[in-house]
This record gives C-alpha cells, structure tokens and sequence, in this order.
C-alpha cells in the first residue's frame, strides 16, 4: 500500500474532529442513507473518481456489501497515485470515457470556456455511465458529490436528497455524503484508516477548494494557476501537455 505522508497538524485536526457529535451523527445518517438505497436497488454500483469523496462514499457502501463493483470513468488522464488506488482496490474496474480529455480538448481548444464544461460533461459522464447502465442493466449507483462543493451540487442535494430515482439514466442514486463538510471527509478517512489517493499529499498547502483529485488535464487549471502546480509536482505529464498544447507554457 501507498505510504502517506499527512502533516500531524491535520491528522490531528481530523482525529479530533472524528469524535465530535456532529461528525458521528453524520456518518450514521450516511449509513442509513446507504441502507435505504440497498432496499431499493438489486445490482447497484458505485462510481469511484480516487478523490476523498468518492473515497468515503465507497467506504460507506463497502461497509454493508464488501463485493459491491466501483467503476473509474478512464479519460486517459488520471493522475499515477489514482491509477495505483484503483489498482489495489478490490472490485474496482475501469470503463473508458466518449474519448480521452486530451482529445476533446483539442477538439475546442484552451479557452473554449462553458463549450468545453459541458462537452467534458457528456464525454466524462453523461455518455459513458449511460453506456454502462446500458451494458450491465445495472440499477443502482452511489457517487461521493458534496453540496458544499459548488452551487449545482447544493441545488442537486437540496432537491433531491441523499436517495432519489434518476429518470435519466433509470437507477436509484445514492450521494451518501452530499452533505458533509470537508473535515467530515478527512476525519472518516483518519479514523478509519482508510487508504488515499497519494497526489493529496502534495496538496496540503494548497487551499482546502483547490486539494481535488480529477483528470490532470483540463483548461480550468490555467485560470486557478494548476498547469504550475502541475509542471512543478508533475513535470512529465505537464510535458506531455505542453508536446499537444505548445500555449500552456505561456502561463507557467
């Protein structure tokens, strides 16, 4: 297993905050959540992105059904610590996106702005999870999204709770930890000694909305100053990057 290295500072904040109430009281409220979407859902699965989310909301489901399948939407971008998590996580496999990000990218180019959110969208997540629901008459899925992560998701968890039918995709979905704070993550993760994704450990001085786990590639990262952080901390796919994409070295 991959060798952490979380400053004592934080295991202590999180440990700390592991035995309050309102952490406790959360993590039972997920667990009935989990329980709930259980009795609706006879071939359900989880969808598993290597980020702490996704993390915990996999140790949640794992916790009442161990074999229950985790699937990795592959774009061709995962960071190396995700590609060795989903590696020693059992029961987790691989299904490829609409395309790799890199293609798509390429397709809109670098400032293609909101055209290029919503064509990641269907690429990422809207064309292969309805691919693999298709394929695998799978009719359940849980997913680790947080409300406090961005406007949609707090409208998405306002509206629809913690288990909702999704005419969409024609599953029941499961968010058990749509409503958790950043530090309810951490300390479940600590307290349980739960493994994590190892490209956190070269976050812990970055801002606490910034330390997320997602394809490495992407043209947010010139706007919140990740292309630096990633030729810096990752020097051979940012080359990778910048051989396809000569511009990104202007903003590093």
């Amino acid at each position: 297993m991959t060798q952490h290295h979380m400053p004592p500072a934080f295991v202590h904040r999180f440990r700390i905050y592991a035995n309050t109430k309102q952490h406790q009281w959360r993590v039972n409220q997920a667990r009935l959540f989990v329980t709930d979407w259980f009795g609706k859902c006879k071939r359900p699965y989880i969808s598993f992105s290597g980020g702490k989310d996704s993390l915990a909301a996999l140790h949640l489901v794992r916790e009442q059904d161990p074999s229950c399948p985790a699937v990795y939407w592959d774009a061709d971008c995962a960071f190396p610590e995700v590609e060795d998590l989903i590696k020693q996580t059992p029961h987790c496999t691989k299904y490829p996106c609409a395309e790799p990000f890199l293609d798509t990218l390429a397709r809109f180019g670098l400032h293609a702005g909101q055209d290029l959110e919503n064509e990641t969208m269907k690429t990422t997540v809207y064309t292969p999870v309805s691919a693999y629901i298709a394929e695998t008459g799978v009719d359940g899925a849980a997913y680790g999204l947080r409300m406090a992560e961005s406007r949609g998701r707090r409208m998405n968890g306002l509206t629809k709770g913690a288990v909702f039918f999704a005419k969409g995709y024609g599953v029941t979905m499961c968010q058990p930890v749509f409503q958790w704070s950043y530090d309810d993550v951490w300390a479940y993760i600590v307290s349980k000694n739960v493994p994590y994704c190892g490209t956190y450990d070269r976050m812990w001085d970055m801002p606490e909305k910034e330390q997320r786990i997602s394809y490495w590639a992407g043209e947010s990262n010139r706007q919140n100053g990740r292309w630096v952080w990633l030729k810096r901390n990752y020097p051979d796919l940012f080359n990778r990057f910048a051989a396809r994409f000569p511009e990104a070295r202007a903003y590093v």
